[in-house]
Protein backbone atom coordinates (compact mmCIF):
# COMPACT_ATOMS: atom_id res chain seq x y z
CA UNK A 1 0.00 0.00 0.00
CA UNK A 2 3.04 2.29 0.37
CA UNK A 3 3.18 2.81 -3.40
CA UNK A 4 -0.52 3.63 -3.82
CA UNK A 5 -1.59 7.26 -4.12
CA UNK A 6 -2.61 8.87 -0.84
CA UNK A 7 -5.59 11.19 -0.37
CA UNK A 8 -4.89 13.79 2.31
CA UNK A 9 -7.51 16.28 3.54
CA UNK A 10 -6.28 19.39 5.40
CA UNK A 11 -9.02 21.51 7.00
CA UNK A 12 -9.27 24.33 9.50
CA UNK A 13 -10.49 27.87 9.99
CA UNK A 14 -9.02 30.85 8.16
CA UNK A 15 -5.37 31.60 8.94
CA UNK A 16 -4.80 28.19 10.54
CA UNK A 17 -1.79 27.32 8.35
CA UNK A 18 -3.53 24.97 5.88
CA UNK A 19 -2.01 26.46 2.73
CA UNK A 20 1.49 26.61 4.19
CA UNK A 21 1.18 23.00 5.35
CA UNK A 22 -0.26 21.82 2.01
CA UNK A 23 2.59 23.42 0.07
CA UNK A 24 5.26 21.94 2.36
CA UNK A 25 3.62 18.51 2.24
CA UNK A 26 3.36 18.64 -1.55
CA UNK A 27 7.09 19.34 -1.77
CA UNK A 28 7.87 16.61 0.76
CA UNK A 29 5.85 14.00 -1.13
CA UNK A 30 7.62 14.86 -4.37
CA UNK A 31 6.55 14.80 -8.02
CA UNK A 32 3.11 13.51 -8.90
CA UNK A 33 1.57 15.13 -5.83
CA UNK A 34 -1.42 17.36 -6.59
CA UNK A 35 -2.63 20.16 -4.31
CA UNK A 36 -6.32 21.04 -4.69
CA UNK A 37 -7.02 24.39 -3.02
CA UNK A 38 -10.62 25.22 -2.10
CA UNK A 39 -9.92 28.97 -2.18
CA UNK A 40 -8.51 28.86 -5.70
CA UNK A 41 -11.37 26.84 -7.15
CA UNK A 42 -14.09 28.68 -5.23
CA UNK A 43 -12.83 32.27 -5.14
CA UNK A 44 -10.66 32.50 -8.27
CA UNK A 45 -12.06 30.01 -10.78
CA UNK A 46 -15.78 30.34 -9.97
CA UNK A 47 -15.79 33.64 -8.02
CA UNK A 48 -18.30 32.06 -5.67
CA UNK A 49 -19.11 32.73 -2.01
CA UNK A 50 -19.04 29.75 0.33
CA UNK A 51 -22.70 28.78 0.22
CA UNK A 52 -24.62 25.54 0.79
CA UNK A 53 -24.67 23.44 -2.39
CA UNK A 54 -22.14 25.75 -4.04
CA UNK A 55 -20.85 24.88 -7.49
CA UNK A 56 -17.31 24.73 -6.10
CA UNK A 57 -18.17 21.57 -4.15
CA UNK A 58 -18.59 19.55 -7.33
CA UNK A 59 -15.55 21.17 -8.93
CA UNK A 60 -13.39 20.24 -5.94
CA UNK A 61 -14.70 16.66 -6.04
CA UNK A 62 -14.08 16.31 -9.79
CA UNK A 63 -10.59 17.77 -9.47
CA UNK A 64 -9.66 15.44 -6.61
CA UNK A 65 -11.07 12.42 -8.45
CA UNK A 66 -9.16 13.35 -11.59
CA UNK A 67 -5.84 13.83 -9.80
CA UNK A 68 -6.21 10.61 -7.80
CA UNK A 69 -7.45 8.80 -10.91
CA UNK A 70 -4.28 9.58 -12.84
CA UNK A 71 -2.26 8.24 -9.93
CA UNK A 72 -1.21 11.35 -8.03
CA UNK A 73 -1.00 11.69 -4.28
CA UNK A 74 -3.72 14.29 -3.74
CA UNK A 75 -3.92 16.94 -1.04
CA UNK A 76 -7.21 18.82 -0.73
CA UNK A 77 -7.04 21.84 1.53
CA UNK A 78 -9.37 24.57 2.65
CA UNK A 79 -11.71 25.71 5.36
CA UNK A 80 -14.13 23.17 3.88
CA UNK A 81 -16.75 23.89 6.54
CA UNK A 82 -18.34 20.58 7.52
CA UNK A 83 -21.97 21.63 7.04
CA UNK A 84 -21.26 22.37 3.33
CA UNK A 85 -18.48 19.91 2.44
CA UNK A 86 -18.84 16.85 4.72
CA UNK A 87 -20.86 14.72 2.27
CA UNK A 88 -18.52 15.41 -0.63
CA UNK A 89 -15.39 14.77 1.44
CA UNK A 90 -16.82 11.56 2.90
CA UNK A 91 -17.68 10.35 -0.61
CA UNK A 92 -14.11 11.05 -1.77
CA UNK A 93 -12.66 9.24 1.24
CA UNK A 94 -14.95 6.24 0.72
CA UNK A 95 -14.17 6.01 -3.01
CA UNK A 96 -10.40 6.35 -2.73
CA UNK A 97 -8.58 3.03 -3.19
CA UNK A 98 -5.32 4.08 -1.51
CA UNK A 99 -4.55 5.36 1.99
CA UNK A 100 -6.62 8.30 3.24
CA UNK A 101 -5.80 10.84 5.95
CA UNK A 102 -7.89 13.67 7.42
CA UNK A 103 -6.38 16.48 9.48
CA UNK A 104 -8.00 19.45 11.21
CA UNK A 105 -5.81 22.38 12.22
CA UNK A 106 -7.26 23.70 15.47
CA UNK A 107 -6.50 27.38 16.03
CA UNK A 108 -8.28 29.50 18.67
CA UNK A 109 -10.40 32.40 17.38
CA UNK A 110 -8.21 35.19 18.74
CA UNK A 111 -5.08 33.60 17.20
CA UNK A 112 -6.96 33.38 13.89
CA UNK A 113 -7.79 37.10 14.11
CA UNK A 114 -4.19 37.98 15.06
CA UNK A 115 -2.77 36.03 12.09
CA UNK A 116 -5.34 37.52 9.73
CA UNK A 117 -4.02 41.03 10.43
CA UNK A 118 -0.78 40.18 8.58
CA UNK A 119 -2.47 38.70 5.48
CA UNK A 120 -3.31 40.54 2.23
CA UNK A 121 -6.97 39.53 2.63
CA UNK A 122 -7.24 41.88 5.64
CA UNK A 123 -8.04 44.71 3.20
CA UNK A 124 -11.17 42.85 2.01
CA UNK A 125 -12.24 40.89 5.09
CA UNK A 126 -12.70 42.58 8.48
CA UNK A 127 -11.91 40.95 11.80
CA UNK A 128 -15.65 41.01 12.59
CA UNK A 129 -16.42 39.11 9.39
CA UNK A 130 -13.68 36.62 10.20
CA UNK A 131 -15.27 36.11 13.62
CA UNK A 132 -18.64 35.38 11.94
CA UNK A 133 -17.01 32.76 9.68
CA UNK A 134 -15.20 31.01 12.52
CA UNK A 135 -16.53 27.56 13.43
CA UNK A 136 -15.05 26.08 16.59
CA UNK A 137 -13.91 22.44 16.38
CA UNK A 138 -15.48 21.91 12.95
CA UNK A 139 -14.56 18.24 12.72
CA UNK A 140 -15.89 15.89 10.04
CA UNK A 141 -16.20 13.07 12.55
CA UNK A 142 -14.65 10.46 10.27
CA UNK A 143 -12.57 7.53 11.56
CA UNK A 144 -8.92 8.43 11.95
CA UNK A 145 -9.43 12.21 11.79
CA UNK A 146 -6.46 13.89 13.49
CA UNK A 147 -6.70 17.22 15.28
CA UNK A 148 -3.46 19.18 15.02
CA UNK A 149 -2.35 22.04 17.24
CA UNK A 150 -2.68 24.88 14.79
CA UNK A 151 -0.52 27.12 16.96
CA UNK A 152 2.57 24.92 16.41
CA UNK A 153 5.26 26.02 13.98
CA UNK A 154 4.90 24.96 10.34
CA UNK A 155 7.86 22.60 10.74
CA UNK A 156 6.36 20.89 13.80
CA UNK A 157 2.97 20.61 12.08
CA UNK A 158 4.51 19.08 8.93
CA UNK A 159 6.42 16.57 11.06
CA UNK A 160 3.19 15.63 12.89
CA UNK A 161 1.39 15.04 9.58
CA UNK A 162 4.29 13.01 8.19
CA UNK A 163 4.36 10.86 11.34
CA UNK A 164 0.68 9.97 10.83
CA UNK A 165 0.91 9.51 7.05
CA UNK A 166 4.03 7.38 7.43
CA UNK A 167 6.60 6.61 4.78
CA UNK A 168 5.22 7.57 1.40
CA UNK A 169 7.12 6.50 -1.68
CA UNK A 170 7.53 9.09 -4.40
CA UNK A 171 5.33 7.84 -7.22
CA UNK A 172 7.16 6.48 -10.24
CA UNK A 173 7.67 9.10 -12.91
CA UNK A 174 7.31 7.58 -16.38
CA UNK A 175 8.50 10.82 -17.96
CA UNK A 176 11.48 12.23 -15.98
CA UNK A 177 11.63 15.98 -16.02
CA UNK A 178 7.90 16.38 -16.63
CA UNK A 179 7.02 17.62 -13.13
CA UNK A 180 8.28 20.59 -11.17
Amino acid sequence: MEDEPHLIVLRGNAASGKSTLATALQRALGPRTAKVEQDHLRRVVLREHDVPDGENIGLIAHTVRYCAGIGHHTIVEGILVAKHYRDMLCDLLDEHHGPTHVFYLDVPLEETVRRHRSRPLVAKVSADELRRWYVESDLLGVPGEVVLDGTATPEVTLAAVQSVVGHVLALEDQNPGRYL
